[in-house]
């Protein structure tokens, strides 16, 4: 994993200002303040029909015209893992419109469990990883877990 620069840490969501400006792990900035991270929504919903596992999801208040990609965190492997939802690393991504919004719909392999999530990653390096995250907190960043509904 690389390293962050001396100094660098995550935000202290609780502690510090809203108006804080990012940074990569690196020290570069990201562009945009603790409050517009923290503003971006989505919803998810998975359907299975004749054997066939959709999932279709919606995103309010992302960084506008950016990169983000979708991937299923298993908490039920030691260590942790991570995949692509589609299973593939190729329809698993979408970029938002300008407005912040953004949608996608993946056919999943199989039904996600209950002991894993959907995570969804910005892409600062302004394009999707395929089957990797990316270099986490220097080109790929966590940021929301929507719920499915």
């Amino acid at each position: 994993m690389d390293r962050a620069v001396a100094g660098i840490r995550p935000p202290f969501i609780d502690q510090d200002p809203k108006t804080s400006k990012l940074f990569n792990a690196e020290h570069k900035p990201l562009g945009f303040d603790l409050q517009s991270w923290l503003a971006a929504t989505g919803t998810v919903s998975i359907t299975e029909k004749d054997g066939k596992v959709t999932l279709e999801a919606t995103f309010k208040n992302l960084q506008p015209n950016a990169s983000y990609s979708l991937f299923e965190n298993h908490f039920d492997t030691k260590p942790i893992s991570f995949t692509p939802m589609d299973g593939a690393g190729k329809t698993n991504s979408f970029t938002a419109k300008a407005d912040g919004t953004g949608s996608v719909t993946v056919t999943l392999p199989s039904m996600p469990t209950h002991n894993n999530a959907i995570l969804v990653i910005y892409n600062s390096g302004g394009q999707p990883h395929g089957m990797e995250r990316g270099r986490i907190g220097v080109d790929a960043h966590h940021q929301i877990i929507p719920r499915p509904e």
